[in-house]
């Protein structure tokens, strides 16, 4: 675990995990903090979740300076939880009271179990809206949305005092939003999926809140989420929340413009600001034209395209079904009154029977994907099961099951993103979101651990905490903590402390590309193809690059784990005399904990070509020895031959002579017997 000083999160503040503040997180955990440097005490720490990671961009935008009405975030980093492992915490301003309702009262309220009473009119106005609307139109000036705007989430010091809007930047935007609070178009999205959106969907969740204060009790209260959504499509959000009740007259037309389906037509933070104005305030929406009789889809009746768009969506199967079988065409057409739109709709169908695409669920989620954007420009995208935001991408990647991974992995290699902004017009930036989705497809195609699924986790997620689990119990969000935590605990445990996790981490943090040294530490050994610890180095290249930006330091648990997997590397000196030097001088430099003296020993391309060379040279001195000793067992060869030619030529001789002498002597015997006679 790191030690006390590492984990005063910047520099001075620490994180009481034994003293929770109850009802101050807005449904994240909340903590006391100690201020060492100025001693602050309306300071709390906010317990940022598992894969659900911090939004960067408030963070690194707002408390530069003071936001009234607002707790803005003060710090971030890590510290031990309560259940003994290290976490990632939000420094914030504490609340200045209690929240307008406690989570367990937000929770019974939500249930349809309890009501808290109604709210006056002029309070609503003078201590909810006006307040909220000046800390709304301030962070549009930053370019932040908040995102969390509920009961439990908004706070004041005592009932009838002005209400400070809570934190919202220790969780992914809208994630913790019950779908009451949130636009329709946004409740249908995974939580993760809603992405940062826009003031005006902060806007809404301010009117909701009115709506809810002023009748006493939460609307809709007992339904499922997917039911709240089809009611307001059904009815309109204003409809929707107040069923016929009466709300006060000025709130009721405030809430109206508030409550607009169109963000287009709610009213901007400033207006807010000055009640009468955003009264008086009148946007002519056309309400949607209603069919003469609905079409059901998956038990679902649409009386107009945002209703078919919406059924399609929770029901694709059935969608496609009728798009291929000419059923919309002909509703849209006959009952509905929409020709245009069936023409639209019609040539995208054409389109996709005549597509080249290998794939036939490819071909229907494009399908499905262009069909409910024409239906409903206002719909977020819908891919394989998935609905979200393209810049909720992130946040969903960061908590996607398998399931979900998978769909979001097609998402990103197809680019529905840019195929589904093409069909919106002026409503979103098309050529921002072609960009992203084209350096979203490279991470997730580059080959090996620098990419994949991983590396596009981590590049879309700033503050997404590494998931390796060499890491120990420590929490690592940043690539200065990462040795640390690998000396810590990985390096004690395995010769090999890079995993895919590690690698996709290092690679989208990193300024530089380590990529070929990720691949070569995927691969399995294979001594016919490799150089003899071609992984074990690779690993030690890695490893000391991101050493080298602390030069200071040693690390001798990663050293000897290093040792051990480039022990192999050492058969690349041939000679004896050089191994073990080589040897000698790995241990030497893994005593001191010096990975980047490691790296030079076995980079060292002088004592490698002196070793090549003396290889060489006792090669060339073998083959003269082989070819003396040729020569010796040649000559030899020759003189054994000729020796024995030549007892061949003798013994030839001896035998002619012996031949010979048998003659004469027969002869004279001859001649003596003839002279006796």
């Amino acid at each position: 675990m790191a030690t006390a000083d590492e984990v005063l999160i910047g520099g001075g503040f620490e994180v009481l995990a034994q003293q929770p503040l109850n009802d101050a997180g807005g449904g994240l955990a909340a903590f006391a903090v100690r201020d060492h440097r100025h001693g602050r005490s309306d300071l709390m720490a906010l317990q940022v979740a598992a894969h659900a990671p911090p939004r960067a961009l408030p963070l690194g935008s707002l408390g530069s300076e003071p936001i009234e009405r607002l707790l803005l975030p003060i710090a971030h980093g890590r510290a031990l939880a309560p259940e003994g492992r290290e976490a990632w915490f939000v420094i914030t301003q504490a609340p200045p009271g209690p929240p307008l309702l406690s989570r367990a009262a937000w929770l019974s309220a939500q249930a349809g179990r309890d009501g808290f009473g109604p709210v006056g009119e002029r309070t609503l106005i003078e201590n909810v809206l006006r307040p909220a609307a000046l800390v709304l139109d301030r962070l549009a000036a930053h370019g932040v949305t908040h995102r969390a705007i509920r009961p439990d989430n908004v706070f004041h010091r005592r009932p009838g005092e002005a209400i400070t809007l809570g934190a919202a930047w220790a969780a992914p935007p809208a994630s913790l939003q019950p779908a009451l609070f949130e636009p329709p178009y946004s409740a249908i999205c995974h939580p993760s999926g809603r992405g940062e959106g826009s003031i005006a969907d902060d806007v809404y969740a301010l009117g909701v809140l009115l709506v809810v204060l002023a009748l006493g009790e939460v609307p809709l209260a007992g339904l499922a989420p997917e039911e709240v959504v089809l009611r307001k499509l059904e009815r309109g959000s204003y409809a929707a929340l107040t069923s016929g009740r009466r709300l006060p007259s000025a709130i009721a037309d405030i809430a109206r413009g508030m409550l607009a389906e169109d963000p287009e037509h709610r009213p901007p933070p400033v207006l807010l600001a000055d009640p009468m104005a955003a009264r008086s305030r009148r946007v002519a929406a056309r309400p949607p034209q209603r069919a003469q009789y609905p079409l059901d889809l998956g038990g679902i009746p649409a009386w107009d395209a945002r209703l078919l768009a919406h059924a399609m969506t929770r029901a694709p199967e059935a969608g496609l079904r009728l798009l291929r079988g000419a059923e919309i065409d002909h509703w849209l057409r006959r009952s509905l009154g929409e020709p245009l739109l069936a023409a639209r709709i019609e040539e995208v169908v054409r389109n996709a029977h005549t597509s080249q695409q290998s794939d036939p669920s490819l071909a229907d989620a494009l399908l499905l994907l262009r069909c409910i954007s024409l239906l409903d420009p206002l719909s977020p995208a819908v891919w394989c099961g998935v609905v979200l935001f393209p810049d909720g991408l992130g946040p969903l990647a960061a908590c996607a099951t398998p399931a979900i991974a998978a769909a979001l992995r097609s998402f990103v290699l197809n680019e529905a993103a840019p195929a589904w902004a093409e069909l919106l017009g002026e409503r979103v930036d098309e050529a921002v979101i072609r960009l992203e989705a084209r350096h979203h497809r490279v991470l997730l195609q580059i080959p090996g651990w620098a990419g994949g699924f991983a590396r596009l986790r981590y590049g879309l997620n700033p503050l997404l905490a590494c998931d390796s689990p060499m890491l120990g119990p420590e929490c690592v969000v940043r690539l200065s903590d990462l040795l640390q935590a690998l000396e810590r605990h990985g390096a004690r445990q395995a010769d090999f402390v890079v995993d895919e996790q590690v690698a996709a981490f290092i690679a989208a943090r990193f300024k530089g590309r380590m990529d070929s040294d990720f691949t070569a530490i995927a691969q399995s050994e294979d001594p016919e193809i490799d150089p003899p610890g071609h992984r074990g180095l690779a690993q030690l290249r890695v490893l000391a690059r991101l050493a080298d930006n602390d030069p200071s330091r040693s690390w001798p648990n990663l050293a000897a784990c290093s040792l051990r997997s480039v022990q192999a590397a050492a058969q690349r000196w041939r000679s004896q005399t050089g191994r073990a030097q080589v040897l000698a001088a790995l241990q030497a430099a893994s005593g001191r904990g010096d990975l980047m003296a490691m790296v030079q020993i076995l980079s060292d391309t002088g004592r490698q070509n002196e070793d090549a060379q003396a290889a060489r040279a006792a090669e060339a001195a073998l083959s003269d020895i082989d070819a003396m000793l040729q020569r010796l067992d040649g000559s030899s060869t020759l003189r054994a031959a000729q020796a024995r030619r030549e007892g061949q030529m003798m013994a030839t001789a001896l035998a002619v002579m012996a031949l010979v002498g048998v003659v004469v002597a027969g002869s004279a015997a001859g001649l003596l017997q003839g002279g006796a006679r």
